[in-house]
């Protein structure tokens, strides 16, 4: 008996000893040896405090082809309006100055005209500008002083009454937008009237543009002899861009992402139509590089230890079908509640890898916290190996800054792969008030942290400072058109991401797809599928250089200039720019020999490189 139990005993010992063995072998070992002897970064880093209302070059030389700007308060929220002519491509200069603004065709008034705001003399500027043949587009028309310019019998003021739009279906200036979601386009959030914004309605308009939901004009023209026209918009049109851009609109989109939510980009495409159509010198710049109809961006967040594992596959399949594509990193150095600490000797030859075969590698933060988002600021001298953050629970995370996470990570990636880190994704698209400026601060120049569709806009545009109204930094956001983890699975609604993909090449959108390499299958299957169908149609590359085309595209100037039947064309490139498209008026044909590469067709101009000033003469059919 005796014998039988110490038999029975080493057979548990060894047995102890076995599996000891075993979960040795199945658990990761973690090598460091790459971060012994880091330490930084060693400078500081701190966001500039909030400056003044930015101002504008009142002095700026610009030809009347321009969209003139006419600023009735700089104490709104006029960026804005800014960041839709920008993204759009629309040639502008901003002016307070009336008589310097009704020397262009087309002027938008902004934020609103009242007797307060522009005396008797300068509303008969405007006036006199329409019967002129000028066009005149302005937000939120009060009073009776100009009721007969603009066509209405009364205009009143309300708030929380209004959250929907509807375009007409037959007007000229609206019938070309033939989807329902264009048609129709959301200002808030049915379900939280307290955050709606005030609107105005115009009561017995002569032509209606648009309507309110509960039918009340929000959109009104009068067309006057001679050509002039002057329209009038009842609300806030840079409030409630920029309220939809810092993602402070309530939810007022139908969907949050995977699905087309356009309402921020329908009254961008409106103001570049109204502009072509009434600018018969009109000169647009396109939105997608090298002539292309979609830009695509296929990225990639490694946020979890068996995400490096599967990176290969992933990357073969983009190179097959030539495709850079961006892996935002998490530099986690340590073991918590969520993850083992992959960033590791390991995880640094996958990503010196993938940066060989092309791909840019980028920042996911250091500890990927649920409440990025509610983090202080932190003292922007956070570094390695001092920032020691954790995540002890799904609410819970400690010692963790928002400059710590940007500056360590950067850091980490820089030293280690040897890259220049430009571009940063929040986990979980958690954005805490002071992002903007803490990227600016710590040397990002990008970011793709929100959802397109929550923001209600497929293009890229500059992140406002505080996430508010005031100034803009030099922070370029890039939306999320798809992502991986809402259902169904990924591969089952390829087709339905496919149609996205089209709606958004007919005016020149982003597309952007986010996804988690932890698991190959639909995952895997979902880009089979897409990328062969996306490359006829798309510009496809990483965040960074779509960042950069879309930098030196943010700083192009167009003017135009005619003499008699011919007109000149002089684009302004203080940065060096490749593969630009221009929208020109379609009876326009070259004089002068194009550049080399150059081509127009159909009223598009496509130009392989822009650098300095360039000059183009053209007869005019």
């Amino acid at each position: 008996m005796k014998l039988l139990r110490w038999f029975f005993s080493l057979l548990a010992v060894v047995g102890l000893a076995a599996l000891a063995v075993v979960l040795f072998n199945l658990m990761p070992r973690y090598t460091y040896h790459a971060l012994e002897g880091l330490r930084g970064p060693l400078e500081k880093e701190f966001p500039a405090p909030l400056t003044p209302v930015a101002t504008w070059d009142r002095e700026a030389a610009a030809e009347p082809s321009r969209l003139a700007l006419l600023l009735t308060d700089p104490d709104s929220a006029w960026t804005g309006v800014q960041h839709a002519l920008d993204s759009m491509g629309i040639p502008y200069v901003i002016t307070d100055d009336v008589e310097r603004a009704v020397r262009h065709r087309v002027v938008l008034v902004y934020p609103m005209i009242s007797g307060r705001l522009l005396n008797y003399e300068k509303q008969e500027s405007l006036r006199r500008h329409v019967r002129e043949g000028g066009c005149l587009l302005a937000t939120q028309v009060l009073g009776d002083d100009l009721k007969d310019l603009f066509g209405y019998d009364e205009v009143l003021e309300t708030r929380r009454r209004h959250y929907e739009v509807k375009l007409s279906a037959e007007h000229e200036l609206t019938r070309w937008l033939v989807d329902a979601r264009e048609r129709t386009v959301r200002l808030g959030n049915p379900d939280h009237p307290e955050t709606w914004i005030g609107t105005q309605y115009y009561t017995k308009p002569e032509e209606t543009l648009a309507s309110y939901q509960d039918g009340q004009a929000a959109w009104i023209t009068k067309k006057h002899p001679g050509g002039g026209r002057a329209m009038a918009l009842g609300f806030d049109l840079g409030f409630f861009i920029l309220k939809c851009q810092n993602d402070r609109d309530e939810e007022a989109s139908r969907d949050y992402v995977n699905a087309y939510e356009p309402s921020v980009d329908v009254w961008l495409r409106l103001l570049r139509h109204v502009y072509q159509e009434h600018e018969p010198l009109a000169v647009t710049v396109d939105t997608v590089p090298d002539g292309k109809r979609l830009s695509a961006v296929m990225s990639f967040d490694i946020d979890y230890v068996k995400s490096l594992q599967n990176i290969a596959p992933y990357q073969e399949l983009l190179t097959q079908n030539q495709a850079a594509a961006t892996y935002f990193v998490q530099t986690k150095y340590f073991r918590d509640y969520l993850d083992s600490g992959f960033f590791n000797d390991s995880a640094l030859d996958v990503l010196r890898w993938l940066r060989q075969s092309g791909a840019e590698i980028s920042s996911h933060s250091v500890c990927h916290s649920k409440v990025f988002n509610l983090l202080p600021l932190g003292t922007g001298t956070e570094m390695f190996p001092d920032y020691q953050p954790r995540v002890h629970g799904e609410g819970d995370t400690r010692g963790a800054t928002v400059l710590g996470e940007l500056r360590v990570s950067k850091f980490l990636l820089e030293h280690l792969i040897g890259v220049q880190v430009r571009s940063f994704r929040p986990g979980h698209l958690a954005c805490p008030p002071s992002l903007p400026q803490a990227l600016e601060a710590t040397g990002y120049r990008y970011a793709s942290s929100v959802t397109a569709a929550n923001v209600m806009t497929y293009l890229p545009y500059r992140k406002n400072y505080n996430r508010q109204y005031g100034a803009s930094t030099s922070v370029f956001e890039f939306p999320v058109a798809i992502e991986d983890e809402h259902p169904p699975e990924m591969d089952q609604r390829a087709d339905k991401a496919l149609d996205l993909a089209n709606q958004l090449a007919q005016y020149g959108g982003t597309f952007i797809v986010l996804s988690h390499p932890n698991i190959l299958g639909y995952k895997f299957r979902f880009f089979e599928k897409i990328l062969p169908k996306l490359r006829p149609m798309a510009w496809i590359g990483t965040i960074g250089q779509l960042g950069d085309w879309w930098q030196a595209r943010d700083r192009l100037e167009i003017d135009v200039t005619r003499r008699d039947r011919q007109v000149n064309l002089t684009v302004t490139a203080p940065e060096r720019i490749q593969g630009v498209t221009l929208h020109v008026p379609a009876r326009w044909k070259a004089v002068s020999v194009l550049p080399k590469g150059a081509r127009l067709e159909d009223g598009r101009l496509f130009l392989p490189e822009l650098d300095g000033h360039t000059i183009l003469t053209f007869q005019e059919d």
